[in-house]
């Protein structure tokens, strides 16, 4: 299975990521304020990275649910963000 990257661990994010670990997926989140508490995805074996570029170097897919343009360009484009962040391939 493919380890799957999560930005964005609010209300919709965590019911995506929710259902994601419950298909027994490797998850890694991006450690952020704003997220709803991870405890349960934690448990379920979810691992956390502390920047956008980070998460992008651990897994193979990145799945954004950020709130709108400004908040993708910044996790997307930033120097620690994820393009910084991504392998070839």
């Amino acid at each position: 299975m493919k380890t799957i990257g999560m930005i964005g661990i609010g209300m919709m994010g965590h019911g995506i990521a929710t259902n994601i670990a419950r298909h027994g997926h490797p998850m890694v989140l991006l450690d952020h304020p704003g997220n709803q508490p991870l405890d349960n995805l934690l448990a379920a074996g979810a691992a956390t990275a502390a920047s956008p570029a980070a998460l992008a170097r651990a897994v193979e897919v990145v799945i954004l649910c950020v709130t709108g343009t400004p908040e993708v360009e910044d996790v997307l484009f930033r120097p620690d963000g994820v393009i910084a962040g991504l392998r070839p391939g």
